[in-house]
């Protein structure tokens, strides 16, 4: 038995020495400098408001950041309809870590709507005058398979009326969401408690991409119903599940803590206030 004893201990102390911290820390990928990073900001020769971005960092996954949204594309193309300067920051992360390089600031010399013509910044905004969205309490939320729309795979969804499934969420007013193009893509959100008291209100940018269905909060959150916030770990990167002039739905992923129902799409319907 003692020698036994002696194998195993024996055995513990030469793993140990062969997973030492030292030999752990050579593994790791060396961490991006500044100087590693190598990317691009270009704006369209006839159009300045089409601005080209290009990440050439080498095993580094880029991070842009500007007014009203972001991206993690190596290349990427962002439009500015509005006039006036902006500020795009790049990043890229490694298994080392993470590193900014140096903002770039741009001009865009003049408006230009036509870069925004499709029907859903209408639905959305109405232009500059903007349009103040609120829950629809007759069906307020619903769930939705990752594949909703595709016709196969994950392709389901259960968004039932609020009569019958009042235990979704109480029923009052929970606030509004602004949005509109008053000189830039805006957004404002209220939110009420059950007495109908402000409780915070927030104003930022929004960005829509009708290329992916998606819609970007930048600094504020969505507006939301019920006790669900802690199922999202991101309440500003939206998927438009619905959107026509009256009414939408908005849905972020439903990935905390675990769902033991699957990850899937949490859905908010909304109508003009």
């Amino acid at each position: 038995m003692k020698h036994i004893k002696l194998y195993i201990l024996v055995t513990a102390a030469l793993y140990i020495v062969g997973c030492s911290p030292s030999e752990k820390r050579k593994s790791l990928p060396a961490t991006l400098s500044k100087d590693d990073l190598k990317y691009s900001v270009t704006q369209q020769a006839n159009k300045d408001n089409v601005v080209y971005l290009k990440s050439f960092t080498v095993n580094g996954i880029p991070s842009w950041t500007f007014e009203g949204g972001f991206s993690t594309l190596q290349y990427d193309t962002v439009i500015f309809p509005f006039s006036g300067e902006y500020i795009i920051k790049y990043g890229a992360s490694s298994g080392g870590g993470f590193v900014w390089g140096d903002s770039v600031k741009i001009k865009v010399s003049k408006t230009d709507l036509t870069t925004i013509t499709d029907p859903q910044w209408g639905y959305l905004t109405n232009g500059q005058p903007g349009k103040i969205w609120v829950l629809d309490m007759t069906a307020p939320i619903g769930w939705y398979g990752l594949d909703y729309g595709k016709g196969s795979g994950d392709d389901w969804f259960w968004h039932p009326d609020y009569a019958s499934n009042s235990w979704t969420m109480e029923k009052h007013d929970y606030g509004s969401m602004t949005f509109d193009l008053d000189n830039g893509k805006n957004y404002k959100r209220i939110v009420l408690d059950t007495l109908g008291n402000v409780t915070s209100t927030c104003t930022s940018k929004f960005d829509l991409d009708v290329k992916t269905n998606t819609l970007k909060l930048a600094g504020c959150e969505m507006l939301l119903g019920g006790d669900y916030y802690k199922q999202s770990s991101n309440w500003s990167t939206l998927k438009i599940i619905k959107m026509t002039a009256t009414s939408m739905i908005l849905a972020v992923l439903r990935d905390k803590p675990n769902p033991p129902d699957g990850v899937c799409y949490i859905g908010f319907q909304f109508k003009l206030k």
